[in-house]
């Protein structure tokens, strides 16, 4: 029999460490473990900023007013507020508010779902595209990027935009790659209505799938494939024009009279000798600057990244691919000077272009990482970690943004004073309480007014009289005053109408507050009178 070994602390010990950086660098140079880490951050980030309950602000009310003011058959009327917005979309924000109330968290729970959904989906596409290595970076861009996550918490159809145009180019992708097959094309036409029904920029994307694939079917003649992108054409041009006479031209007209083009002045091409310049802005603008936004940032980067992932796909003779993913820029570009779409300016409008951007600066990226490493000792361990570095760098950001959020659980301190404003008037309204809100419903903000007709409060637009107070007693009296101009009069105008109606009652609150409510428009004034009854 052999006699016990003795243990060695020293060895055991080494042993571990060397164990666990064994495991270490398993998980540095590990593309799964990037993967999911990074999709987990993307998908914590958007539930942390669903359940922050941001406070709605004007872009959100002004459709939110339009579908509670409207039946399904109204919402296809130009709508009101200078907004246009896609029925599908429209539609189903109807029927959440119907059967879920219009809390926060029901109206934005279909964009969340819509994000969410983007960062699964991107993963699929992108490695028929590219690869393993190419989809896990631009699954991650995506996941960690900001303005997939803000808008993935705005009630507006900004997600959907993003996830049908990923859909449909993943869509494209499985059509380019078995063009002798009939089944993606059958898929391609079923889901066009569904597409152009929940997002007006896919008829952007759309057109770059029917494109593609007129490239591809002239490289294999094939006449029973032909047939079927026949018919998906006239599907795409058929419910295109089926919904712009019906839905989208009436929109347009609405947007064009109230002065949309004004106001998104920059975002369509001067016709004259500065468009050069205005082209150079749009490419290295707010458009393309992923993953952290801004003006004349890291879009110095990534759009030249792009153009060596679209060079990348001319070089290999993968132009029918090149094609799918180009076309949407020079569409929407088209549109634009047309004034019928904004280009360049801002990210919001731009999400149909998002997964052609992550495509193209992912595979831009990772051919330059394999060309500056192409001499490299040990080439695959070199390009791996510097991949991992770029995950980390994206990791990072997401999460000092989420962290962000946290500290801050609002997209601009106007918009949590003003629902503040009503919380501290509506909540906790004692019994007997009556609240009157003076300067009639234009003189209201667009938010406010969404939460007043939203959440069903009681309020008056007139102070009540001593008849009233001996039907109905009050105990409390709340007067609130909403004007664009500074107010230097409301307390002795209230206190005049009060004596007048022979109405006696004790000042116990007098606040005044200026709100800024973001952008470029002017402060809120807002004046708030609290009495209470001494008889």
């Amino acid at each position: 029999m052999t006699p016990p070994q003795p243990r060695i602390e020293g060895k055991s010990a080494t042993t571990g460490v060397h164990g666990t950086r064994r495991i270490w660098a398993q998980l540095w140079y590990s593309r799964r473990f990037w993967l999911i880490a990074l999709v987990t951050i993307g998908v914590l980030w958007r539930l942390t900023r669903y359940f922050l309950n941001f406070p709605i602000f004007s872009d959100e009310a002004v459709v939110g007013l339009n579908i509670l003011n409207r039946s399904y058959m109204g919402l296809l009327r130009p709508l009101d507020y200078i907004v246009a917005c896609p029925v599908g979309f429209l539609w189903m924000s109807k029927w959440m508010i119907d059967h879920f109330g219009t809390s926060t968290f029901a109206v934005r729970f279909i964009p969340l779902v819509a994000s969410l959904a983007s960062v699964l989906v991107m993963y699929p596409v992108a490695r028929k595209f590219a690869g393993p290595w190419v989809a896990m970076l631009a699954t991650g861009l995506l996941a960690c990027s900001l303005s997939p996550a803000l808008f993935s918490n705005d009630f507006k159809p900004y997600s959907i935009d993003l996830l049908v145009a990923l859909t449909y180019t993943g869509l494209g992708f499985w059509a380019l790659r078995r063009p002798r097959d009939w089944a993606p094309l059958l898929a391609l036409i079923l889901f066009t209505p569904l597409a152009l029904v929940c997002s007006y920029p896919s008829v952007f994307v759309g057109g770059a799938v029917s494109l593609a694939l007129m490239v591809r079917l002239w490289q294999i003649r094939s006449a029973s494939r032909t047939a079927w992108y026949v018919l998906f054409n006239v599907v795409w041009l058929g419910c295109f024009a089926l919904l712009f006479f019906t839905v989208t031209r009436g929109q347009l007209r609405a947007t064009h009279q109230e002065g949309i083009v004004r106001a998104w002045g920059t975002a369509f091409p001067p016709l004259n000798w500065h468009l050069g310049w205005w082209l150079i802005r749009a490419q290295f603008g707010n458009m393309m600057s992923y993953p952290m936004g801004g003006e004349w940032g890291i879009s110095l980067l990534i759009s030249p990244l792009c153009w060596l992932g679209a060079w990348r796909l001319w070089s290999r003779g993968r132009g029918a691919e090149l094609v799918l993913l180009v076309a949407p820029f020079l569409a929407t570009l088209a549109a634009s000077f047309l004034r019928d779409y904004p280009y360049g300016r801002d990210a919001r409008v731009e999400q149909h272009l998002v997964p052609a951007i992550m495509l193209l600066t992912s595979l831009g990226l990772f051919n330059t990482v394999v060309f500056l490493l192409r001499a490299a000792r040990h080439k695959r361990q070199a390009i791996r970690s510097v991949v991992a570095a770029a995950c980390v760098g994206m990791a990072i950001f997401a999460i000092v943004a989420a962290a962000i959020n946290i500290d801050h659980p609002w997209i601009s301190h106007g918009w949590y004073q003003m629902r503040q404003v009503l919380r501290d008037v509506f909540t906790g309204a004692e019994k007997h309480t009556q609240i009157v809100i003076l300067g009639g419903l234009k003189a209201i903000p667009t938010d406010v007014q969404w939460y007043l007709r939203g959440e069903r409060h009681t309020w008056r637009t007139a102070l009540p009289t001593s008849n009233q107070l001996s039907h109905v007693p009050i105990a409390n009296l709340w007067v609130v005053s909403f004007s664009l101009q500074a107010q230097k009069n409301v307390l002795a105008h209230v206190a005049q109408q009060l004596a007048q109606r022979k109405v006696v009652m004790n000042l116990v609150e007098n606040r005044r507050q200026c709100i800024h409510l973001g952008g470029v428009g002017p402060p809120v004034y807002v004046w708030m009178l609290h009495f209470k009854n001494t008889g």
